[in-house]
């Protein structure tokens, strides 16, 4: 091999190099992206439990307030018909002159 081969063969090779160190960098680059993106989502999923567990007591609280105005119609529809069958019972009892 002469000298001229053994000068080209070393120039392929520092351009080999070169084009590596370049691929490397880049790959450094998307695995420091990588990182980020991982981190960001394991942040996100943190909230979304804590969200979570908020949803799920405030749709508690929402269903209590849903269920407060049947429970007070129950119980003035349950008064009503203590009063009415108190007055029924009050007429006939007052009619045979109790």
């Amino acid at each position: 091999m002469t000298t001229e081969e053994i000068a080209v063969k070393l120039e392929d090779h520092a351009h080999e190099i070169g084009s590596l160190k370049h691929r490397m960098r880049a790959a450094e680059e998307s695995n420091k992206a990588l990182n980020r993106l991982a981190t960001a989502v394991e942040v996100m999923a943190t909230r979304q439990e804590a969200m979570s567990g908020s949803v799920d007591r405030l749709t508690g609280k929402v269903e209590k307030l849903e269920a407060e105005p049947a429970r007070k119609w129950r119980f003035v529809v349950e008064k009503s018909i203590y009063f009415i069958v108190g007055a029924i019972l009050t007429y006939f009892l007052s009619q045979i002159g109790l």
